[in-house]
C-alpha cells in the first residue's frame, strides 16, 4: 500500500486511513530527519487497520521540506553563537583570575576582557534569538529581555544604594552607621533582584532543555544558583576573600562547561 507521512508517528494510506508508525521501521531513511519529511509518498504494508510496517520513502516532499532545513539551520547557527560567546565569556574571566592571584594585570588586558565579555554577551544574545525563532516560541527571548531588564535595573538600584549609603556616611560622620545601613539596604535588595532573575533564567533553561531534550542546561542553572548563594552567604559571614573568589570561580566553571556542552549536543528542536 502507498501513502503519505502525515507526522513523525502518522501516514495516511491511499485507502483513507491513518496509520501510526515508528521511524526505526523506515527501511530507507538513513540519516534524514522525519520531522523534514513531512508529505513525502511512502510504500508500506499493514498487518492490521492502524499500524505500518516496511516502509519505504519513494517521493521526498521538497517543497515541505524547506521549512525543516531552514529550522536546522536556524538551530547549526544558534549553536555556533552560543559555543562561540561561552567559549569567549570563559576567556574574558581570565584578566580577571590573573588580577585576583597575581595582583598585577596590563591594563590593556583588562580592557581586553571587558570587549571580550561584551562580544560573548552579544552572541548568546543571538543564539537564544535564533532558537526561540525555530521553534516559534513566544516565550524564550521574552523571559530572555526581562531577566535582561531585571538585571540591568538591579545593578543601577545597586549603584544608587552604595551612593546614598556614602552619603549618609558622610552626613552621619560615622564609618559604622552608614556602612551598616548602605550593607543591609543593598544585601536585601540584592536578594530580591537576584531572585526575581534566577526564576526567569529557570524559565530560559527549562524551555532549552525541553526544545533540545537535554537537561544539561537545567543542571548548568542549578549549578549557577549554587554560585550566587555561595557568593550571597559566605560573603556575609566569612567576607570577600581570596579563597571565595576562588570557590565561586570554580563553581562558575563548571556551570559554563556544562552549559557549553549542553549547546554542543542542541542539534535540533524536540517536538513535544
Amino acid at each position: 500500500m502507498q501513502g503519505k507521512i502525515l507526522s513523525t508517528q502518522l501516514i495516511i494510506g491511499d485507502d483513507g486511513k491513518r496509520y501510526e508508525y515508528d521511524k526505526n521501521d523506515v527501511v530507507n531513511l538513513g540519516n534524514k530527519d522525519l520531522a523534514v519529511l513531512t508529505g513525502s509518498q511512502v510504500d508500506f504494508v499493514s498487518f492490521d487497520e492502524r499500524v505500518a510496517k516496511s516502509i519505504y520513502i519513494i517521493n521526498e516532499n521538497v517543497n515541505v521540506n524547506v521549512s525543516g532545513i531552514l529550522s536546522a539551520d536556524r538551530i547549526s547557527s544558534a549553536r555556533a553563537k552560543a559555543l562561540w560567546g561561552i567559549g569567549l565569556l570563559i576567556f574574558s574571566f581570565i584578566p580577571d583570575i590573573g588580577l585576583q592571584f597575581f595582583n598585577f594585570i596590563p591594563d590593556i588586558w583588562q580592557n581586553i576582557g571587558k570587549i571580550i565579555a561584551i562580544v560573548s554577551f552579544v552572541l548568546y544574545s543571538m543564539a537564544i534569538y535564533s532558537v526561540s525563532k525555530a521553534a516559534a516560541s513566544k516565550s524564550l527571548f521574552k523571559n530572555y529581555i526581562i531577566a535582561l531588564i531585571i538585571s540591568f535595573l538591579g545593578f543601577s538600584l545597586l549603584i544608587l544604594a552604595i551612593i546614598f549609603g556614602a552619603i549618609m556616611d558622610v552626613l552621619a560622620n560615622s564609618k559604622d552607621v552608614g556602612i551598616g545601613a548602605s550593607m543591609i539596604a543593598v544585601l536585601f535588595l540584592g536578594g530580591i533582584i537576584a531572585l526575581i532573575v534566577e526564576i526567569y533564567f529557570y524559565k530560559i533553561n527549562a524551555e532549552l532543555a525541553r526544545l533540545s531534550g537535554s537537561s544539561l542546561f537545567l543542571w548548568s542553572f542549578w549549578i549557577n544558583v549554587v554560585r550566587v548563594l555561595l557568593y550571597f552567604v559566605l560573603g556575609i559571614f566569612v567576607g570577600f576573600a581570596n579563597f571565595i573568589f576562588s570557590l565561586v570561580s570554580a563553581v562558575s566553571l563548571i556551570a559554563w562547561v556544562l552549559l557549553f556542552v549542553a549547546w554542543w549536543r542542541f542539534g535540533k528542536v524536540e517536538k513535544r
